[in-house]
């Protein structure tokens, strides 16, 4: 009978660890913080990656040279779909025509080759045997499937006949065409 003692002691000290272990693992899991040590909202505001001294550029199928982008930092958002870019310069090539921009701030949408520059905006447009126009905005947009500049804010258009202002101005790139609306102001005289 004594060596039954023993042993049955010894299964009771096993039985007791293990229900300490499992009491200790429980106040464990019951004690861990449900929250995160950096707050969601802060997670969802900071870019997932961010490249500086940006130089892109893209060929067409024949391989000329259709776009380049200058950045001083690219700042992508994966939940956002978008990329921020500070102080972007962009250069658009088509077979006539051609434009220059440059904002403090661009946004692209990924999937897309559409352009939103914000803050001190300015485009220059250049189209065959054409005066350059000038515009400035608070925003310029670029719209691939038209290929339009769209200037809104403080909109302005400079060119040789004169300095025209509206609530927006648009622009086709493969042709003369301006469409201003809101406002429409202008000073006309010759500008050399």
């Amino acid at each position: 009978m004594s060596s039954q003692h023993p042993n049955k002691s010894f299964r009771v000290a096993i039985l007791m660890a293990a229900f300490a272990i499992i009491a200790v693992a429980l106040f464990w899991y019951q004690t861990t913080p449900k929250v995160n040590l950096v707050a969601t909202e802060s997670l969802s505001s900071t870019p997932d990656y961010f490249i500086t001294d940006v130089k892109a550029q893209r060929f067409d199928a024949q391989g000329k040279l259709i776009e380049a982008i200058h950045a001083k930092q690219t700042l992508h958002y994966i939940q956002a779909a978008k990329t921020l870019l500070e102080q972007p310069n962009v250069d658009r090539y088509s077979t006539d025509s051609s434009w220059h921009a440059e904002a403090q701030q661009g946004i692209i949408e990924d999937g897309s080759n559409d352009i939103l520059l914000t803050n001190n905006a300015e485009a220059v447009k250049k189209y065959q045997q054409s005066e350059d126009i000038l515009l400035n905005a608070d925003a310029i947009h670029y719209l691939d499937q038209d290929k339009s500049l769209t200037s809104q804010g403080n909109a302005t258009l400079t060119s040789t006949q004169g300095k025209t202002s509206a609530g927006t101005i648009t622009t086709y790139i493969n042709s003369e065409e301006v469409i201003m609306t809101g406002s429409v102001r202008g000073n006309y005289e010759t500008i050399h």
